[in-house]
C-alpha cells in the first residue's frame, strides 16, 4: 500500500514539474508581449477574453482583437509553441 501511494507521488511530480514551466512560460512570454503594446486597451480586451474563457492561449485572443480592431500585432504571429499541446492545430 505505501508503495503505491509513493508511486503515485512520484508519477504525479513528475507531471507537475514541466506543466509549472509551461504555465510559466506562457506568463513570461504574455508579459513581453504586454509591455511591446502601443494600445492598453488591447491587453486588456485580451486578458478579458482570457477571463471569460473564449480562448484557450493569449495569442488567439490576440488574433481576435487584432482581427476585430483590424491592428496588427507583431509579436502574436512570431510566438510559435511547437512543444505547446493545448494548442488547438490549425
Amino acid at each position: 500500500m505505501e508503495l503505491v501511494v509513493i508511486i503515485g507521488l512520484i508519477i504525479f511530480v513528475i507531471w507537475l514539474i514541466p506543466t509549472l514551466h509551461k504555465i510559466r512560460r506562457r506568463e513570461i512570454t504574455f508579459s513581453k508581449w504586454a509591455s511591446e503594446q502601443q494600445d492598453p486597451q488591447v491587453v486588456s480586451m485580451v486578458q478579458n477574453l482570457l477571463r471569460e474563457k473564449r480562448f484557450k492561449t493569449w495569442e488567439e485572443a490576440a488574433k481576435y482583437i487584432e482581427q476585430t480592431l483590424g491592428k496588427p500585432s507583431p509579436e502574436a504571429h512570431t510566438t510559435v509553441h511547437a512543444d505547446d499541446k493545448e494548442r488547438k492545430p490549425s
